[in-house]
């Protein structure tokens, strides 16, 4: 079996991802080893391809795209009951838009260093998020039904406006206005006519009702995306999700709001924005509430978020 598996995705940052390839197979067929590349048609589609390479033996398998790339190849590493399916190595070629992943685990965005760090295979275990929603009931929408009911993923997980945000930022203003504005003002015009959705937070026995909620992020990392940075502070008493919560806004929180997000020092928690940490939720609505993971929308609530059984081998 060869060593390296590649996954790449031509559609990345907008489809000038693909002009990186020849590079990367360049580099890779002068190093000597032995490897394989195929081309992603979507990704679901990287998906499968992980799952099938981890499945054949593949010593290392390679995400080459963006953020979506690597949380679907990723997704491949695994079962639906949190287990992973070999002992591959995961390792990225980051040709996206908005390097939150690298930038959490120090890893090169430039294609050279990208290359040589995988050709020495040095790695590193990372804790891996895993979603579980609850199987659809048949009386709701098709789109509901046709959700998928494991997701993992390894930066964050956003319940409400999160998942309007990277369906907006996704859908081409990023390609105007570039990474940082694009999400930016999405935020902005997104803040400004969100209406707050019910969300019972569950953990421990204990409930917590977030009544007026606009966003709730549950992240390993502390990049969210596109410059939004939580002020983390782990402990080494387990492994621990950051709870970022934004509630009861009105117009006259939105400034300090995204001051606060997008600066990355530590804040006194509020009635608008708050930081706690937990190990295990379960999350549920009377609304159909959608979740976002890693920058794509995955599902509805209700869910459980809690950590996969296995972590994840990274090169780093």
């Amino acid at each position: 079996m060869k060593d390296i598996f590649l996954i790449m995705n031509p559609g990345s940052h907008s489809g000038r991802s693909r002009q990186t390839f020849d590079k990367i197979i360049k580099l890779i067929t002068q190093s000597g080893v032995d490897f394989e590349y195929h081309n992603t048609l979507d990704l679901d589609h990287a998906t499968l391809l992980s799952r099938d390479a981890n499945l054949k033996g593949y010593k290392t398998i390679v995400a080459v795209g963006g953020d979506g790339t690597i949380n679907a190849v990723v997704n491949g590493f695994y079962t639906n009951d949190g287990h992973r399916i070999s002992e591959a190595k995961f390792g990225v070629i980051y040709t996206g838009t908005s390097p939150d992943f690298n930038r959490s685990y120090d890893i090169p965005v430039n294609i050279d260093e990208a290359v040589d760090s995988i050709l020495k295979g040095k790695y590193i275990t990372i804790p891996v998020g895993m979603i579980s929603f609850e199987p659809p009931d048949l009386t709701e929408s098709m789109e509901v039904m046709h959700q998928s009911t494991v997701h993992y993923f390894v930066c964050c997980a956003n319940i409400g406006l999160g998942a309007m945000l990277a369906r907006k930022a996704n859908g081409g203003i990023r390609r105007k206005l570039g990474d940082f504005w694009g999400t930016l003002l999405s935020l902005v015009g997104l803040l400004v006519r969100f209406k707050s959705v019910p969300v019972i937070c569950e953990e421990n026995g204990r409930e917590i009702s977030l009544s007026k909620l606009t966003n709730l992020s549950i992240g390993i990392t502390p990049y969210i995306a596109s410059g939004i940075q939580v002020p983390v502070h782990f402990t080494d008493q387990g492994k621990k999700f950051y709870r970022l919560i934004v509630q009861n806004l009105n117009l006259f929180c939105i400034v300090p709001l995204l001051r606060k997000v997008y600066s990355g020092k530590p804040f006194i928690n509020s009635n608008y924005l708050s930081l706690d940490y937990s190990q295990q939720v379960q999350l549920s609505s009377p609304q159909q509430v959608e979740v976002e993971a890693d920058g794509d929308p995955v599902g509805f609530l209700p869910c459980s978020i809690s950590f996969a059984f296995d972590d994840l081998d990274l090169i780093s």
